[in-house]
């Protein structure tokens, strides 16, 4: 993996869903590591079809569900969830990753600055590094990532700096 090896991702909602809009849940299985969802993550998926691909995703090993129960996640939940700021997926993403020393899988730059101030060896893993890792390992060619960058943005209002993954493997 080319991530600079990680022992597990905690994935937030609008990282799932870039790959369940797309029906390409299968570039998630170059990371090669524990893909964790906290029970706040799948609480926010509403729509039936999306949450019919995480369940299958879970059913078949590719995601763990995670519960926030130990005392320093609990209070880390809390603190983050000053009103307005973060939602309860990404409180319970920075609070499983921060308090496990996990990577955190986050597209929102508020919540990734969040963790980076709590902690400047803290890992954030985006969209585009995950499609970066595919690439890397052969499961997509640079072209076929760059028309989902395309798609994303034309269709899933998907913003990234990433414009081609041409030149970055």
């Amino acid at each position: 993996m080319a991530l600079h090896e990680p022992t597990s991702i905690v994935l937030d909602t609008s990282v799932l869903l870039n790959f369940v809009r797309i029906d390409r849940m299968d570039l998630l299985q170059p990371l090669a590591v524990p893909l964790l969802v906290p029970e706040d993550v799948l609480a926010e998926v509403a729509r039936p079809a999306q949450r019919a691909v995480l369940d299958a995703a879970i059913s078949a090993g590719q995601l763990v569900v995670e519960s926030i129960r130990a005392p320093a996640e609990v209070a880390l939940f809390a603190e983050l969830a000053r009103p307005g700021r973060f939602g309860p997926g990404e409180r319970a993403v920075m609070a499983v990753a921060l308090t496990r020393g996990m990577a955190a899988g986050l597209q929102e730059r508020l919540a990734a600055a969040e963790m980076r101030r709590r902690d400047k060896a803290a890992r954030i893993i985006m969209t585009e590094d995950i499609v970066l890792c595919a690439i890397k390992t052969g499961a997509i060619t640079v072209s076929s990532a760059d028309g989902l960058l395309r798609d994303w943005r034309a269709h899933h209002r998907f913003a990234s700096r990433v414009t081609t993954f041409e030149g970055m493997v």
